[in-house]
Parts: C-alpha cells; structure tokens; sequence
C-alpha cells in the first residue's frame, strides 16, 4: 500500500502543477506544494496505519467558546 500511495503521489507531483510552473504563477504553485505536502503526509500516515489524532475536540471546544 505504501509503494502505491507514494508512486501515485510522484505521478501527481510531476503532472500537476506543470501548468502553473509554465505561467509563471509563483505564489498559486507555493500554496498547491505546501497542501500537496500535506495531503502526502497524511496519506502516507494513513498507509502506515498510523493512528492520526482527531481535530474534532478542538473544534468542539471552539465552538463551545463562541456560544
């Protein structure tokens, strides 16, 4: 599972942002690197069966702090 998550994601990273690379669009190619990395890093935590925290406690509590 790892080997496919990281082939498909090597794949991506050489299609996709070719587009804003040939515009010349700096700061829309650095913010698609920055979630792209993201997004990697999780799916590849996800194929390790790593056991990623929940955000939804925090949000609760924000939530909870607004009303």
């Amino acid at each position: 599972m790892v080997i496919y998550v990281v082939f498909i994601y090597a794949l991506i990273a050489v299609i996709d942002p070719y587009g804003l690379r040939k515009k010349r669009m700096k700061r829309d190619f650095l913010v698609c690197s920055v979630l792209y990395l993201i997004s990697f890093a999780l799916a590849f935590a996800l194929s390790m069966r790593w056991e990623i925290p929940s955000p939804s406690p925090l949000i609760v509590d924000l939530v909870k702090r607004l009303y």
